[in-house]
């Protein structure tokens, strides 16, 4: 959305929809009409089951073959499948049907080729929570109210080693954990779409991700351009290649113990053109003239029909990959605050997002955490404050002191008591990062400043496809996940430190850190050399000192020093004393002091 490279994918694809035509339309009565439609007596034709014993958290899955009454297979009003669940302890999940279609990928001239594989049938994706038995029953009715259901199956729920879903931690509001209780500390970057290579990209960016301590990256959903885009022509039908790809990375995600925000929106598609910044409004599919039900923009938020597809949307996406742990969160908007100026009616739009919210953890058996974004960094304190939102986000391309600017945001937002992820981060909202930052100096100042100020993550890049891959960054992140990995963040009731004295010669040297029951974590920086770019990679010397720091801390104490490019040990002290000397270093150095007196 942000830079030159985007602006001409966007001109191509401008000039490919204007020359494709609608393949599903309305009929006589105003009913939609899809490509898919059916019109014989509804009847279940036949059900695969793909296993009866399964391990917790993993996925069980249903394959349906029916035929029926229906215009549109994605309008549940015209064909409602629901799998109705029950554990053996009585609890019911009713978990949606979607309507699938199976592909094979093929790479030519750097080119994804998807090739359909047999017909399109129904799916119900299930994941049990609990273990021990399961009854289920496939029930389904048709446009015409004639519902029939199949035979009832048991499946066996055992453990296994999956952590479960990601929630807000009680301990600690400021983190994530897994059902099992352990810390999820998200590290990683956008990676919200593709190049024409489509999946194949990801085959390549996410593995390089994950070896190097990545665990988390954000997809976008729309607008009808991206990668996994599934209203590409309609609103009232989903792009069943894109749904397909989206299921394909999520499936390499889980391999790789990678997860993923999906991002449902994007501002442009309410923005006109004669506003600039990435407008997509006369080219989407929710505008009237290309079949959608929306004049202008600043209906979306009341138009009854709009509401009705956007609710079956948020149905289709539960139903197809609400079933994963690795699904982190589900994200509205991003950066909603920039639609067209006229659209963003403040009540308007707050109230959609508390009906919104309230919907989707509604149909939601596994209740993921939810959340929007916004392009003004200190955010909105109409939305942000809405309790059906999990945690807030901050959006932020600076091209001066950010740190301070990090700093500043993520005690301003303290005051809503949720996780704060830094969702997007730069230098420049053009593009300019690369040219200007080639060694990624500042993607390293950003995400050490957000761990260690009291973030609930990194904070993420949003230049992955022309800056962090072609090159190399990823060490960046490597030495920051080897310096957290042994530290237990819920436990730690970790606050920000404040209490220090220095003692540094002839340095402009500034700390930020976090002081908990058993660590205390530092990251220092030289603030003359932190916005500094074009230099090579520092080396340290643990031989010389630059000064002290001085703790209320009781000793004795475990220093260990840290290279915050390479992700090694430089030096480790025992100390029976507070103040901790300050071995020499050019850029930044991370810094661990392990507590030993004090005890639990």
């Amino acid at each position: 959305m942000r830079d030159f490279i985007l602006f001409l994918i966007l001109s191509i694809i401008l000039i490919i929809c204007g020359c494709m035509k609608e393949s599903s339309v309305r009929n006589s009565i105003g009913s939609y009409e899809s490509r898919y439609k059916d019109n014989r007596p509804l009847n279940i034709l036949g059900i695969d089951i793909s296993k009866m014993e399964l391990g917790r958290y993993n996925l069980f899955e249903v394959s349906i073959f029916l035929q029926g009454s229906y215009l549109n297979p994605f309008d549940p009003q015209e064909i409602d499948v629901e799998g109705i669940f029950e554990d053996q302890y009585g609890n019911q999940y009713r978990v949606p049907g979607f309507f699938y279609q199976e592909y094979k990928r093929e790479l030519k001239n750097d080119y994804e080729y998807l090739v359909p594989v047999g017909d399109p049938y129904f799916k119900i994706r299930f994941s049990p929570i609990n273990i021990g038995s399961y009854k289920f029953f496939i029930k389904v009715k048709d446009k015409t109210g004639r519902e029939v259901s199949s035979d009832k199956y048991t499946i066996y729920v055992k453990e296994s080693e999956k952590p479960g879903y990601i929630r807000v931690s009680e301990k600690n509001w400021r983190y994530f954990k897994f059902d099992n209780g352990r810390q999820f500390l998200p590290i990683g970057a956008n990676i919200c779409w593709a190049t024409s290579k489509g999946t194949y990209d990801y085959d390549v960016w996410l593995p390089k991700c994950a070896e190097n301590g990545g665990n988390y990256f954000r997809v976008w959903l729309g607008p009808s351009w991206a990668t996994f885009a599934l209203e590409r022509e309609s609103v009232k039908e989903y792009d069943l290649k894109n749904a397909w790809k989206l299921d394909y990375v999520l499936n390499l995600a889980e391999k790789l113990n990678m997860y993923i925000m999906f991002c449902f929106d994007s501002y442009n598609e309410l923005r006109y053109q004669k506003e600039g910044a990435y407008p997509y409004w006369e080219h989407t599919p929710h505008y009237e003239k290309n079949g959608g039900p929306l004049k202008e923009p600043k209906d979306f938020w009341t138009n009854n029909e709009m509401i009705k597809y956007y609710k079956n949307k948020l149905r289709y996406i539960v139903a197809r990959y609400g079933y994963s742990t690795n699904v982190f969160a589900w994200e509205f908007w991003n950066e909603v605050d920039i639609i067209s100026p006229t659209a963003f009616v403040i009540g308007e739009v707050k109230k959609w997002h508390e009906d919104m919210a309230k919907y989707l953890n509604s149909i939601d058996p596994w209740k993921h955490l939810i959340t929007t974004s916004f392009a003004f960094s200190p955010g909105k304190p109409e939305i942000d404050s809405i309790s059906g939102l999990n945690f807030v986000q901050t959006h932020i391309y600076k091209s001066n002191r950010y740190i301070d600017a990090l700093l500043s945001l993520i005690a301003y937002k303290e005051k809503y008591r949720k996780p704060h992820l830094v969702g997007e981060f730069g230098l420049d909202a053009g593009g300019n990062d690369l040219w200007v930052d080639p060694n990624g100096y500042v993607i390293h100042n950003a995400i050490w400043t957000t761990i260690l100020s009291g973030a609930s993550g990194t904070a993420m890049s949003w230049w992955w496809d022309n800056h962090i891959h072609p090159n190399n960054l990823y060490f960046h992140y490597r030495a920051l996940a080897d310096f957290v990995k042994d530290i237990n963040f819920l436990e730690e009731k970790f606050e920000r430190l404040t209490n220090y004295k220095f003692n540094v010669y002839n340095r402009e040297i500034k700390v930020i850190g976090l002081q908990g029951k058993k660590y205390i974590l530092l990251w220092l920086y030289n603030a003359k050399e932190a916005y500094q770019y074009k230099k090579d990679i520092p080396n340290m010397d643990s031989s010389k000192f630059l000064g002290s720091i001085e703790l209320l801390i009781k000793p004795p104490i475990k220093v260990i020093y840290y290279d915050t490019y390479r992700g090694e040990k430089i030096k480790e002290l025992d100390l029976d004393k507070n103040v901790i000397p300050i071995i020499e270093f050019e850029r930044d150095l991370a810094i661990k002091i392990e507590l030993l007196g004090e005890g639990e």
